[in-house]
């Protein structure tokens, strides 16, 4: 609905109001941050003048002095780096306040609050609110409700009432651009011109546009756990960062950035969506990768596999002999039978024991096998594995030791008695040496008893692997296990660590007590979480157990065919209790001509709803020759580039395919970059990428490479390949050599060259 000259007029008086007081606010800091400075240099300068350089020689008075000054220039440098966030705040301020307003009545009240919504608050020196902080617990209402009825819960209870309007603006240099009243939710209007712009090569924050079932996931604290299933393009891990920015607002007496981590699908989703916190206000969190975690705890001399290594051979290795085999292995281990044998392998190590020996030191009996067995079972049982056979062998070693010595004494009372020796250390040295040649084997049979070697215990599962198959009423085809085990053990005898290897050891690794927990994290986001398996959710409770839980992802775009999660309910079963399942049923990037080529792709119906955003029917397009396949990607490029789309990217099936793809582009003096490697930089412009690592970024334009039946040929990779297609906001652009893949069978084809 459109504003009145009288509203505009008002409106305008309001902003410069606001913008006063935003810049005497911003005077004060600056002026505050400059004497913080003046006094900071004054410190430095008493420092040296009063104690000069510290020296232990001057005693403990002038030690005790320069910590007092540490003290205070570490407080120093709080204050200024606080005053510094402040400043940055009203500086973001001065260019655009707020973007919302919602006129509140509360009940049994006269009087129409007009309450402004911002990425920050701003208070005068009377108390005011002049602008609400969008994390506010009465913001909450603009995302929420329509006008009419509405409430918000805030710390004193659930506070009802009336939203009798309800307005937005776009603010740019402190100067209203456009403002409109909206009986509707955040829709429409300003909706419509973020999802039609062009891509930029940062992931930007949302705040203006968060719709009412994303605010829900947002501002949700009900459960301990949240499982989030999103649609491609539904906003997922926009609003997992926008619930970052909650928490840290709600709890910023009890949480920081850093008791919050994000586990993300590659380092380069990290780089794209690290702008999104700061300009929230908020520092950024721990990000990292399972596979960075998990190569950093198993740190073996060992040929470890990348998740990405893993993924090139799954889609690029086909034609190898290995092949099968390696696909039953990556099959089996990923299985949740295969988790449920590792638990029953680790009960069978803690209870079953080891093969305890007793010792026994020239022939006097040291320590008995059932001693030993009390201290691992009994004694030490509130221990870890680990730690219990560290604490045994050094209460033998302790034990021996007093035998060691009496023996060392008698040696050498017979050197001295002998005669042959004059100097005293020579035959303490001849003494303690020939002991410690006698009792080699005790302490060796010690170490061997003790020995905690994860790649051994690995390694023996899989040679007693038709054991535990019994124990939990497993049965498999014995030529498969046969196969698994021969191919598993032949890896590890040649230092080999495939991937879903390195998962099952981590989880070993936990189990047993040899990964320290953290209490320090408080919160975990696990982002693209459909491809993560069973274990690695069990791995995620093991390790941060006390912490709560955001799980965002989607079923259809599990990248890799044989490493997910299945089904939610191999979550759900995992965390047992306190967890919800929310679903975002709506999608917002790709247009709708884009969204429904992309949903024909999956083999099952799915009523998701979308923006009703138009644009081009994407173009599915045959080659005979490959020649013309490629000239024909490089004429594209040139006409999207002239209709000055900022990034199209090129998406392969396989790393080695965007390596040939650039390579000829490039000789055709075509301005092109590529991702091949998991730490590659995301730019815009024209980027040739693998598949598997395209998920979570989006594009202008995409134009996917050779979607022909001899390149994308089986079942396993339609989920692969829709999520390809979902990558796209404007445009969507398929080639393909000879004959279509099958997986496009329910697309029109556009034309044949």
């Amino acid at each position: 609905m459109s504003v009145n000259n009288y509203e505009w007029n008002l409106e305008n008086e309001w902003l410069q109001k606001v913008l006063k007081e935003a810049k005497r606010q911003l005077d004060e800091k600056r002026h505050a941050k400059d004497k913080l400075k003046k006094e900071a240099i004054e410190t430095q300068r008493e420092l040296w003048n009063d104690l000069g350089s510290i020296s232990i020689e001057n005693g403990l008075d002038q030690l005790s002095d320069f910590i007092s000054f540490m003290d205070i220039m570490k407080n120093q440098k709080r204050g200024h780096e606080f005053n510094q966030n402040l400043e940055a705040k009203y500086e973001r301020m001065l260019k655009s306040p707020y973007f919302g307003r919602i006129d509140f009545i509360e009940e049994n009240e006269d009087y129409t609050e007009k309450c402004y919504i911002g990425l920050s608050s701003l208070i005068n020196e009377d108390f005011d609110f002049l602008v609400y902080d969008w994390r506010a617990p009465i913001s909450s209402m603009f995302y929420d409700y329509e006008t009419g009825k509405a409430s918000y819960e805030c710390p004193e209870g659930i506070i009802s009432g009336e939203i009798t309007g309800k307005r937005q603006y776009k603010i740019s240099d402190g100067k209203i651009d456009y403002m409109f009243d909206s009986n509707l939710s955040i829709d429409d209007e300003m909706l419509q011109e973020l999802l039609s712009k062009n891509s930029d090569d940062k992931m930007k924050a949302i705040v203006t546009t968060i719709q009412r079932e994303q605010n829900q996931v947002i501002r949700n604290e009900n459960y301990k756990n949240l499982i989030v299933q999103g649609a491609a393009g539904s906003g997922k891990t926009s609003v997992a960062l926008h619930r970052i920015a909650y928490l840290l607002y709600k709890h910023r007496d009890k949480i920081t950035s850093e008791n919050i981590i994000v586990f993300s699908p590659n380092n380069i989703f990290n780089d794209y969506i690290s702008n999104v916190l700061p300009q929230l206000g908020e520092d950024n969190m721990y990000q990292t990768t399972f596979n960075d975690y998990m190569h950093k705890e198993l740190d073996y001399k060992f040929k470890k596999e990348t998740s990405l290594e893993m993924m090139e051979y799954i889609l690029g290795s086909k034609e190898k002999l290995t092949y099968e085999d390696r696909i039953k292995s990556i099959k089996f281990k990923t299985s949740v039978e295969f988790t449920n044998i590792l638990k029953e392998y680790i009960n069978y190590i803690e209870t079953t024991g080891r093969d305890f020996q007793e010792i026994v030191v020239r022939g006097k009996l040291v320590i008995s096998s059932q001693e030993i067995k009390n201290l691992f079972f009994n004694d030490y049982s509130n221990l870890s594995i680990k730690r219990r056979l560290k604490k045994i062998k050094s209460r033998i070693e302790f034990l021996i030791e007093s035998h060691e010595e009496a023996w060392i004494n008698e040696i050498y009372q017979e050197l001295d008695e002998s005669g042959d020796y004059i100097q005293r250390e020579e035959m303490i040295e001849i003494s303690t040496l020939t002991v410690k040649k006698k009792l080699k084997s005790t302490y060796d049979k010690v170490s061997q008893m003790t020995e905690f070697n994860l790649i051994e215990i690995y390694k023996d599962l899989f040679k007693n692997l038709n054991k535990f198959l019994k124990k939990i009423n497993i049965e498999y085809e014995y030529s498969l296990i046969d196969h698994i085990k021969t191919y598993t053990i032949d890896n590890l005898n040649a230092k080999i660590l495939n991937y879903e290897d390195q998962v099952a050891l981590l989880y070993l690794k936990g189990a047993f007590g040899d990964i320290p927990k953290t209490s320090q994290i408080k919160y975990i986001i696990i982002d693209e979480a459909q491809d993560y398996t069973p274990l690695q959710y069990e791995i995620f409770y093991q390790l941060f157990e006390s912490a709560k839980m955001t799980i965002l992802g989607d079923i259809n775009q599990s990248i890799n065919p044989f490493m997910n999660v299945g089904d939610y309910n191999n979550i759900y079963n995992i965390s047992k209790s306190d967890t919800c399942i929310i679903n975002l049923t709506k999608t917002y990037r790709s247009s709708m001509e884009i969204t429904k080529f992309s949903r024909n792709i999956l083999t099952k119906n799915t009523d998701d709803e979308y923006v009703e955003r138009h644009g081009d029917e994407p173009n599915v397009i045959g080659f005979s020759h490959e020649n013309h396949m490629i000239e024909k990607i490089m004429e594209d490029i040139k006409y999207y580039q002239e209709k000055n789309y900022k990034s199209i990217g090129i998406i392969t099936k396989t790393a080695k395919q965007t390596e040939d793809l650039y390579n000829m582009l490039k000789e055709n003096d075509m301005d092109v970059k590529s991702i091949k490697k998991d730490n590659d930089e995301f730019m815009n412009g024209v980027l040739i990428i693998p598949s598997y690592l395209a998920k979570g970024l989006e594009f202008d334009v995409v134009l996917i490479y050779d979607a022909s039946n001899k390149n994308y040929n089986c079942e396993d990779e339609r989920l692969l390949f829709y999520t390809c297609c979902t990558r796209a906001l404007h445009v969507l652009n398929i080639y393909y050599l000879d004959e279509i893949t099958p997986l496009l069978k329910n697309n029109a084809i556009s034309e044949t060259f």
